[in-house]
């Protein structure tokens, strides 16, 4: 690997919240922070502390085109460490390790192991082999026999996409009836979901954690999800969130981050079973999360402390943060949640509290106003498209509606996580 000595580092996707959020935590530690986006109208160009813009090829669109044209400009333009922020230009960009490699630095496990919470049914059999309670799940792999292959499982239950994030293509089914008429819609799309008995609403927290290159907690933070959207179903985009101590939950994600070999950031998400009050993993995220913000707010410098784990420096464990801060997901998620759930006047906290002590916002802030006119111009800017405004806003079906009517729907039947099944042994301990 070459290594360069300027560091400076380049963050992709720079329409999303946590890239606004990364460049803001690098550059107010004086690195010079350098972001790409497939278009200008997006909230981290517009940040003071993104010192350049690059312009790519869209990765979801023309991916080939995407990585030739990255390569390029970090061989032309060193850069010490890459960050990939979105899930699938973090897809992308491992596939193409080696080339990324020998221009950069990657703080990122190898493809093997990133996999493994790549792929939601590998993460489920990962708990269920150490001991970590989970919904119950199943994994069909004929369609056309669901019956038999979900049985033993009780109603209601969700149908997960294995490989998606966010709540793209979940589904609730009631009974087998409308289990058959979803799952066939889900797998048109994202080929071969899983399907896990729904807990009933409970708590939910998301623990945050970065393992060193020797598979040990360097930073952690948990934080409790207040609020999502959409706001029915206990599913969706996390809107509010609020830092708490929760050393149970904490225990039961190293110990699931360690039997994979972790290194680097990661995000579990738990739920409480109301039931009996079981803490229940729900999934994992292998990559830096949507909420970013609120776990710097609170104290725990993430993209910071990785880039200087992948810079080789020595990192004292960052373990204590401060509990009880508010951080507000408001453009567009809060919001959105306001505008649909009947009980917008009853919220706690409530929509209306801007200035409390412990409240922050993750894209508004007066020390860095202008991402909130990159917000409005990537509102613009995508106002027409349905691919983006399935991500932003989580409308799965609306989108998917759209895609439809605009020929852009995806229908492959070869199961992708086929050759990823049985690995499992392989690439972890325990």
């Amino acid at each position: 690997m070459t290594v360069t000595n300027n560091g400076r580092v380049f963050l992709t996707d720079g329409v999303i919240r946590r890239t606004l959020a990364a460049a803001r935590a690098l550059g107010k530690e004086g690195v010079p922070v350098t972001c790409g986006e497939a278009t200008s109208a997006n909230l981290t160009f517009f940040s003071r502390y993104c010192q350049t813009r690059f312009v790519y090829p869209s990765p979801r669109k023309r991916p080939e085109a995407f990585v030739a044209a990255l390569l390029e400009y970090l061989t032309q333009n060193p850069h010490e460490v890459l960050l990939p922020m979105e899930q699938d230009t973090l897809d992308i960009i491992l596939s193409h390790r080696a080339d990324f490699e020998a221009v950069t630095k990657l703080p990122f496990v190898d493809n093997a192991t990133y996999r493994v919470f790549r792929d939601k049914a590998q993460t489920i059999k990962l708990a269920e082999k150490i001991g970590i309670p989970h919904p119950k799940t199943m994994f069909p792999q004929n369609p056309n026999n669901l019956a038999a292959e979900v049985a033993g499982l009780k109603f209601p239950v969700v149908i997960k996409p294995r490989g998606n994030w966010a709540s793209r293509g979940v589904e609730v089914a009631h009974d087998l009836a409308e289990l058959e008429k979803l799952f066939a819609e889900v797998h048109a799309e994202f080929p071969f979901p899983l399907i896990q008995e729904k807990i009933p609403p409970g708590e939910q927290f998301h623990v945050c954690c970065l393992m060193d290159e020797n598979g040990q907690l360097t930073a952690v933070c948990t934080q409790h999800e207040l609020r999502h959207h959409p706001h029915f179903e206990g599913m969706g985009a996390s809107t509010v969130q609020q830092s708490v101590d929760r050393p149970d939950l904490v225990d039961l994600t190293v110990q699931l981050l360690q039997a994979n070999n972790w290194y680097g950031v990661a995000n579990s998400d738990i739920m409480i079973d109301p039931r009996d009050g079981t803490p229940m993993l729900m999934e994992v995220n292998p990559r830096f999360w949507g909420p970013l913000q609120a776990e710097i707010h609170a104290g725990v410098n993430f993209p910071h402390l990785l880039y200087r784990l992948a810079r080789g420096e020595k990192v004292e464990p960052v373990l204590t943060y401060k509990l009880g801060i508010i951080n507000r997901s408001f453009l567009p998620y809060d919001m959105l949640h306001f505008l649909s759930n009947p009980d917008r006047f009853k919220l706690q906290p409530s929509f209306f509290d801007f200035f409390g002590e412990n409240v922050r916002f993750d894209i508004l802030s007066r020390h860095d106003p202008l991402p909130v006119l990159g917000f409005a111009l990537t509102v613009g800017r995508y106002l027409f498209d349905p691919e983006v405004w399935a991500r932003l806003a989580h409308m799965e079906r609306f989108g998917a509606l759209l895609a439809k009517l605009s020929g852009q729907e995806k229908n492959t039947q070869q199961n992708p996580f086929d050759l990823q099944d049985g690995e499992i042994e392989k690439n972890v301990t325990g």
